[in-house]
């Protein structure tokens, strides 16, 4: 299966420039969102949305076609 992937802020920058950080990764059918990102070499914690939708469960199974957004978790500030 392919899924279309793209990489925001310093993640970004594991590509080369030119690809302005989106790519198509193929991946065996029943991949997972960890799978992806073991594939692409994200050992960090990362923000992730699919389809539009924000999804924090790792063992999420992707479907061909659909369109990652990773992007680096923007943490800080207080609690009341």
């Amino acid at each position: 299966m392919r899924v279309k992937v793209v990489l925001y802020g310093m993640l970004r920058e594991r590509l080369a420039k030119e690809t302005r950080g989106r790519l198509t990764v193929e991946l065996p059918d029943g991949s997972r969102l960890a799978d992806l990102r073991a594939q692409l070499g994200i050992q960090t914690q990362v923000g992730c949305s699919i389809n539009g939708q924000i999804e924090r469960n790792a063992e999420r199974v992707l479907q061909d076609g659909d369109e990652v957004h990773l992007f680096q978790s923007i943490g800080g500030g207080k609690e009341p």
